[in-house]
């Protein structure tokens, strides 16, 4: 089945059980963000599981709901987790979601995610907020993979995280008392930590923290125009910063700990 009869057959089930719901922003909630979710209004939620054709998050701390509602006069769509390449998902299916939620009406894509920090300022508990990335996955959701109507195949990512949305969170981070920093983000294939030559590498040429993901969905998103901005929490300093043992539950407990305090910040910023 091409990808275009899977979007085309996934958006025709969402708009039946929502009622043709055109949300204009889309969440996407990372490890251990999964409840950092504000109260929506006429909520609808529909685990992956249940949509045809839709990937399935395997990883802990990804829930795995669509889920669509109302806050104030935002309409919103939240992925209550996400897909990872390490996953063992074909890269081009990453598309997907974005591809399908923007054809939905989304216009807005807002990523969060847990990061290790290979800067001082962001330390455990931190906000960065997205003003660049590496890809240093080694892939790319949209090789092998363009398809006319959503957007051209060649397009210029030299502003993607778009600025007057940063200007906006760092007010808002700021008001709240929450430490934060803008931050340059390097993607890994995973589903292995990062080595500290790595991560020494990357310091040097600019970048600030580390993860698995983001910069898939973002592509997608970038390609079909969309306004993007990342939100990614810390939940542990990177590998040859920190001298303790990397672990996945130590990183989803270190973020879970940080969702009420995100949620209070989304509160602000959706408005």
């Amino acid at each position: 089945m091409s990808q275009l009869t899977r979007i085309n057959k996934i958006l025709k089930f969402l708009n039946t059980k929502t009622k043709n719901f055109k949300p204009d922003t889309i969440l996407i909630t990372g490890s251990g963000l999964a409840n950092a979710i504000p109260k929506l209004s006429n909520q609808i939620k529909i685990p992956y599981a249940k949509i045809p054709g839709f990937p399935k998050s395997t990883v802990k701390g990804h829930t795995g709901n669509l889920i669509f509602g109302t806050y104030g006069k935002k309409k919103i769509v939240v992925m209550q987790g996400r897909f990872h390449y390490y996953e063992g998902h074909p890269i081009q299916d990453l598309a997907i979601p974005i591809r399908v939620l923007w054809k939905m009406g989304a216009k807005t894509l807002i990523v969060s995610a847990a990061v290790g920090s290979f800067n001082e300022k962001l330390k455990p508990g931190s906000m960065a907020i997205l003003k660049d990335h590496i890809n240093f996955m080694g892939i790319n959701p949209l090789i092998g993979n363009y398809i006319k109507g959503f957007g051209n195949m060649f397009f210029d990512i030299s502003n993607t995280y778009d600025k007057n949305l940063r200007t906006k969170a760092k007010k808002i981070a700021k008001s709240q008392g929450i430490s934060h920093a803008e931050a340059i983000y390097v993607a890994f294939a995973g589903p292995n930590f990062d080595t500290p030559t790595e991560i020494q590498m990357f310091k040097k040429a600019g970048a600030d923290i580390a993860g698995m993901s983001v910069v898939p969905e973002t592509l997608v998103a970038k390609q079909l125009d969309m306004k993007i901005v990342g939100f990614c929490w810390v939940g542990n300093m990177a590998a040859g910063i920190t001298k303790s043992k990397i672990t996945h539950d130590k990183v989803v407990t270190e973020c879970k700990n940080t969702e009420q305090k995100f949620k209070k910040f989304l509160e602000h910023f959706l408005k």
